[in-house]
């Protein structure tokens, strides 16, 4: 799963980043991802569930920011996170993928 966002609209002052599991998502093919756009690859051990919160799943913005502390300071500005779909399946305990509209290209 990748998610984009605006310049500065990631606030890594924050502990944790909610994300809804809303259906269908778009498939994102490598060559989609651009170059010049910073990201991080978020592990199994950043997400985060919540029962109050059972449509979503959280990512710990303070480990990554903990982790990442170098490359934060060198691009304040990160616009994407990536999340391989089999953490957030094993992390919620369900399988998503079906949610996906896949199409062989």
């Amino acid at each position: 799963m990748a998610l984009r966002f605006r310049p500065n609209e990631l606030d890594f002052s924050k502990t944790t980043l909610y994300i809804p599991i809303s259906a269908p998502f778009q498939q994102l093919h490598f060559e989609e991802i651009l170059d010049l756009e910073a990201g991080i690859t978020v592990l199994l051990e950043d997400l985060i569930v919540n029962p109050a919160r059972p449509a979503s799943f959280g990512i710990s913005l303070a480990r990554i920011k903990q982790r990442h502390t170098l490359l934060l300071d060198e691009h304040p500005s990160i616009q994407q996170l990536w999340i391989r779909m089999t953490d957030i399946e094993e992390v919620l305990q369900m399988e998503i993928r079906s949610l996906y509209s896949w199409s062989s290209k």
